[in-house]
């Protein structure tokens, strides 16, 4: 399994807030279907403290499956992210001691 990195904008319309705020809980029982598999996650801050977007590790199998599983995200189904970069990931500063050495 290969990690990526997920980093996500929020769309600058004036409508990120009101879908946040509409799709959140649907978004976290998501989250928690993914078990293990996300190894770490959470929003992106602008200056005043809200949300501007998220950022995630998801472990799979290729990038054609993390945007699987970005595709089935309440949060994208409801059109929240502007951008979304995805890149491979190798965790080595203050790697978690389940991960296989490098």
């Amino acid at each position: 399994m290969t990690h990526y990195c997920v980093f996500r904008l929020d769309r600058t319309d004036g409508r990120a807030a009101a879908i946040r705020a509409e799709t959140r809980p649907a978004h976290l029982a998501y989250m928690k279907t993914l078990g293990p598999r996300v190894l770490l996650g959470g929003p992106l801050l602008a200056d005043d403290g809200a949300s501007c977007g998220g950022m995630m590790v998801i472990e799979a199998e290729t990038e054609a499956e993390v945007r699987a599983i970005l595709a089935a995200d309440p949060f994208e189904v409801a059109g929240l992210s502007a951008t979304i970069e995805i890149a491979p990931f190798r965790w080595q500063t203050n790697r978690p001691a389940h991960l296989p050495p490098l």
